[in-house]
């Protein structure tokens, strides 16, 4: 595949990377930089470069591991991995690098996912198999991998929820995705409040404060 170009340099794909098993063979192998966004989504190594936006995009992903990770704790009711931590699905035949996902407890008992890393760090930096709840926070660079690609690969992968979060523009945008026969459909707002079958809860964001010129938000759930 040649050079794959970043912000701060370059890496080389090997020429031998042509399909999702090569991928996962050189992503496992050690040669992979640890702290590289990259994943393999619709037969193509994609990465990551773009700066984030802070209110629009980091502070979103800090608000719902505030609200996400206690939900988890309760109970021991799951576990809530935030943005950074690579998904594989092998019978989908991809990689991401999601925002967020949430696993519950049964899931993990049943052992329907697993922790792997292979030689590229310790074993535990990629999630393999089909979280409950995957979550994406839609960048200018992102929008079409997000709202086509991924939904689709995450729909093939059987993952039972998708939420879909754009803070972009006012008012930000929130979507909870169910899996359906036929694909993922949009779970009904009610005065902003969409319910997670998954989490058994509703949740919105409502909008906050200007912060530094910038519109903020909240995240609630009840």
């Amino acid at each position: 595949m040649g050079k794959l170009r970043m912000q701060a340099g370059e890496i080389h794909v090997p020429t031998w990377v042509v399909d999702h098993p090569s991928f996962l063979k050189w992503l496992r192998s050690g040669a992979v930089p640890e702290d590289l966004r990259i994943g393999y989504i619709n037969n193509q190594v994609w990465t990551e470069t773009m700066p984030e936006r802070a209110f629009a995009h980091n502070q979103i992903k800090l608000l719902l591991s505030e609200v996400l990770g206690p939900i988890a704790r309760e109970n021991r009711s799951g576990v809530y991995f935030c943005d950074g931590m690579t998904f594989t699905s092998e019978a989908g035949g991809f990689t991401s690098v999601p925002d967020g996902m949430f696993v519950c407890r049964k899931t993990i008992d049943d052992g329907l996912v697993q922790l792997t890393g292979g030689k590229r760090s310790h074993h535990d930096t990629e999630l393999t198999g089909t979280p409950d709840l995957v979550i994406e926070v839609v960048s200018d660079s992102s929008e079409y991998k997000h709202t086509e690609w991924l939904m689709a690969n995450y729909w093939n992968a059987e993952v039972p929820e998708y939420w879909v979060i754009d803070g972009r523009e006012e008012p930000l945008r929130f979507t909870i995705y169910r899996r359906r026969e036929k694909g993922f459909v949009a779970v009904r707002q009610a005065d902003g409040w969409s319910r997670s079958p998954i989490l058994g809860r509703a949740f919105r964001f409502q909008a906050g404060p200007e912060e530094m010129g910038y519109p903020t938000y909240r995240f609630e759930s009840r």
